[in-house]
């Protein structure tokens, strides 16, 4: 009996307690995460900014560029000696930028000198003979052939004197050759050779590349179909956003043949450069204020703020964990 007793007791009080465990879960409450579409996100509405109007103009990609570029070789071959200027160097016209060797050149202009003197002295020789062979001819000592070769021989030492001439001369434009200088003002970009390396005419070797960055050329490409509108003189807005600088300019030329790949024609607009101010290269856009853009050529305006979402009420409302 005291068995029996002790299990009934056991299981009344193990039903007690489950009991009592089902009734604290069904006390709990339940809260439902409210759908993500309920969060709605809310755009600040402000007035048109200044950007959004010009953006409704024309406008195009470009690239400033110096007015003129020139990669510079030397007109003889040789070895270089001396470079004097290195890049971002201004330099001006008829400055010496580098030296070749002229010992070779400076030995050819000493032979060349010795050869006109020669031809001098060859044509003197043929002066004298011709004078004496022609009071002989008058004398009736002479044959006409004689006097024929004697003609001769003076002419053949007159030209032998012009071509000592033109070998000295040969060998001074060398020497004048064997330094480089600018052919304009502008300033070194690149120096693409060293001192004591062979420079040669075939292939040419590059020493200088120099640029004239006074006047910057912003060249872009204008569809076909644009041509009717951007002509020579059409207002233009240069901007550059690099430096942050706008420049009101004119199309100074537009090609007259289209590109056939892209059906385009480039358009150049010159700008003035002479504070050096701005450096060649930069990108650029070219803005037609009397230009309209179409639909598909206006920028985007930048998205607007969306409101962070909304709380959701799982984590709004708080848990009741039942007493």
């Amino acid at each position: 009996m005291n068995s029996r007793a002790r299990l009934l007791c056991s299981g009344i009080v193990l039903f007690a307690l489950a009991a009592a465990g089902c009734n604290k879960a069904d006390g709990q409450e339940k809260v439902t995460p409210a759908p993500a579409d309920s969060a709605t996100p809310t755009t600040a509405a402000g007035p048109t900014s200044t950007a959004d109007e010009a953006s409704k103009f024309y406008e195009v990609s470009a690239t400033a560029s110096a007015a003129r570029t020139s990669r510079l070789s030397a007109k003889g071959g040789g070895i270089l000696r001396k470079i004097r200027v290195r890049e971002g160097e201004t330099v001006k016209t008829g400055q010496a930028l580098a030296m070749l060797d002229t010992t070779d050149i400076s030995i050819r202009a000493q032979s060349a000198a010795v050869a006109h003197a020669q031809a001098l002295e060859a044509l003197k020789n043929a002066k004298s003979d011709i004078d004496r062979a022609n009071m002989l001819f008058d004398a009736g000592a002479l044959s006409d052939q004689t006097i024929e070769k004697a003609q001769m021989g003076l002419k053949m030492a007159e030209l032998q004197v012009q071509a000592a001439k033109v070998g000295m001369q040969m060998t001074q434009q060398a020497l004048v050759d064997a330094t480089l200088v600018a052919p304009f003002n502008g300033v070194i970009t690149k120096v693409m050779a060293e001192e004591g390396q062979m420079i040669t005419q075939m292939p040419p070797v590059i020493i200088f590349v120099i640029a004239d960055v006074d006047s910057l050329e912003v060249r872009a490409a204008i569809p076909e179909r644009r041509l009717g509108s951007v002509k020579v003189g059409t207002p233009v807005r240069v901007i550059l956003p690099a430096v942050g600088e706008q420049i009101d300019a004119k199309v100074d030329r537009i090609a007259e043949v289209l590109d056939p790949m892209t059906r385009s024609a480039e358009a150049i607009v010159r700008i003035d450069n002479r504070t050096r101010k701005l450096p060649g290269g930069l990108y650029a856009r070219l803005q037609f204020p009397t230009i309209l853009a179409d639909a598909s050529e206006e920028k985007s305006a930048p998205p607007a703020a969306s409101a962070p979402p909304a709380a959701s009420a799982s984590s709004a409302a708080p848990k009741d964990h039942g007493r």
